[in-house]
């Protein structure tokens, strides 16, 4: 489903954001050998939540990669990261669902790629693995 906000109120409430932190709040990785294949395919899930309270808006994003062969029923390597996003909200404006929808696509996850593609290619090499490096995110 689209996202229903226009443009103009986009825009406001994108002008009372002022970044504050980015933070780790969870991980996990985990190697089973015994799935190990030449062919690994590679999926990954985003999703995020969102609270406002008072002037600061916290965006929770998580990313779950799994690498699997076709002929196997759990996955080679799984990845997970939760990141904790805080914003600063500097005037009157009440954060919809709406706005988070487009906000979280577009600023959120590119702003968190990079740490999360950085976590993944240092705990598959922790994990004595061939390096895995994702490619840059593309909206």
């Amino acid at each position: 489903m689209k996202p229903k906000i226009s443009p103009q109120d986009y825009r406001n409430i994108l002008e009372a954001l002022e970044l504050s932190n980015i933070s780790m709040v969870d991980s996990s990785f985990r190697l089973r050998d015994e799935n190990i294949s030449k062919s690994l395919s590679i999926e990954i899930a985003e999703k995020f939540t969102f609270e406002q309270k008072d002037n600061v808006l916290t965006v929770s994003y998580s990313y779950k990669l799994h690498a699997q062969s076709a002929e196997m029923a759990e996955p080679a390597i799984s990845i997970t990261a939760k990141y904790s996003v805080k914003y600063a909200v500097t005037k009157d404006v009440i954060v919809t669902k709406d706005f988070m929808i487009v906000f979280s696509d577009l600023t959120v996850s590119m702003l968190l790629w990079a740490y999360f593609r950085e976590y993944v290619n240092n705990s598959v090499y922790r994990m004595g693995m061939p390096p895995l490096v994702l490619g840059l995110k593309k909206k």
